[in-house]
């Protein structure tokens, strides 16, 4: 057996779901990001220009930063590398199947040429895209 699988079959079953789930989501959302005009993505999403609260519970916060590594785990191993926004989309899908609400945020960084950056936040909890997005001043957000 590969290393890989070895490290994966060991992991608590809750995290080796979680991974099987971010490798699937974010597979989905890099094949739709493709073949869909974001338009048609966008109301699956969230609110448009919506923001979650601030704040959240410990337990809620826990399973934010589950959802991280999974994300981070599964971007890592992919034969191909997901950006920021298939990871971000993927984020709010799964903190979305799990009850929290959380922000995917969409912004520019004009200094560098309108470089372009997607992240999520659950309460405090920057899920995917940080540390970095605060030089992007935010264009949209979806809750």
């Amino acid at each position: 057996m590969t290393k890989r699988l070895v490290q994966f079959i060991r992991l608590p079953a809750p995290e080796r779901w979680d991974l099987l789930e971010a490798v699937a989501l974010c597979t989905l959302a890099s094949v739709l990001l493709r073949v869909l005009r974001f338009r048609q993505l966008a109301p699956r999403l969230g609110r448009h220009m919506a923001e979650s609260p601030g704040q959240h519970d410990s337990a809620a916060l826990k399973q934010a930063a589950r959802v991280h590594r999974a994300i981070a785990t599964a971007a890592r191993h992919l034969p191909w590398k997901p950006v920021c926004l298939p990871q971000a989309v993927t984020a709010q899908w799964m903190l979305r199947r799990r009850g929290i609400p959380s922000t995917l945020y969409l912004g520019t960084d004009p200094a560098r040429g309108y470089d372009a950056h997607a992240w999520v936040r659950a309460g405090s909890v920057i899920v995917t895209g940080g540390p970095g997005q605060e030089r992007f001043a935010i264009v949209s957000s979806f809750a």
